[in-house]
């Protein structure tokens, strides 16, 4: 296993209010079905901003990478990321993120099953469960595999 440095520099990261991360979600299409709980195939973008607000997700943009998280409110040492890529470096500058401004150790991330989950592997994160048939999409339901890593 390859694993990334995680000296990455959160100043890559930028910051997007409700609205332009529900845009760039609409955008990616289904490399962001699941963002957070969010279809954005199935959603408008009006929904995606009301939903990100509602949960206090913030959402960044690392190169073409969109990236989220929402801290966990029962445990404010645990957050729930996600990303549009598999990118190794935007991964890496959000968990550097969190660890530094939000005191995070502990993440978990949900993957459409079938998705690359390398950039999550890369820091650390394994597989923990499968939820069978917890997403709905193309007329179906489909696996997701949750992931997660703690320090």
């Amino acid at each position: 296993m390859t694993v990334v440095s995680e000296q990455q520099t959160a100043s890559e990261l930028r910051l997007l209010p409700p609205a332009a991360a529900a845009a760039d979600l609409s955008a990616a299409g289904e490399a962001a079905r699941g963002f957070l709980g969010l279809d954005p195939v199935t959603q408008n973008e009006a929904l995606l901003g009301q939903e990100l607000a509602r949960c206090d997700a913030v959402v960044f943009r690392y190169g073409g990478t969109v990236l989220g998280c929402v801290v966990n409110s029962a445990q404010p040492r645990q957050a729930e990321v996600a990303a549009t890529t598999a990118d190794p470096a935007a991964l890496g500058a959000l968990l550097e993120f969190l660890r530094t401004y939000q005191r995070c150790s502990s993440f978990v991330t949900m993957v459409p099953a079938g998705r690359d989950t390398s950039g999550y592997e890369a820091h650390g994160f394994r597989r923990v469960g499968t939820l069978r048939e917890h997403r709905f999409a193309g007329g179906r339901y489909h696996d997701v595999h949750v992931l997660a890593r703690a320090e």
